[in-house]
């Protein structure tokens, strides 16, 4: 069962027990670190890196959305 509190924290309960989780986002880039820092990669993350700029990847507008919850919520770990 997922619980949505009024302050955006979200809480997923199964058979009482809260889950540990950690949401993931669909639209990430590939930044510039990563590509200096593999040697061997580099050339194919800077490709990815063009590709991405080029399909101008973006969040859906019509998708519904969470407001008022803090930026804690969404930290991958």
């Amino acid at each position: 069962t997922v619980f949505d509190y009024p302050d955006g924290r979200l809480v997923i309960k199964h058979r009482g027990r809260a889950l540990p989780y950690r949401t993931f986002d669909k639209v990430r880039q590939v930044d510039q670190a990563a590509i200096v820092e593999n040697k061997r990669l580099g050339p194919v993350l800077a490709y990815i890196a063009e590709q991405q700029k080029l399909l101008d990847v973006s969040r859906s507008q019509k998708a519904p959305r969470r407001r008022g919850q803090g930026a804690s919520l969404f930290k991958a770990g």
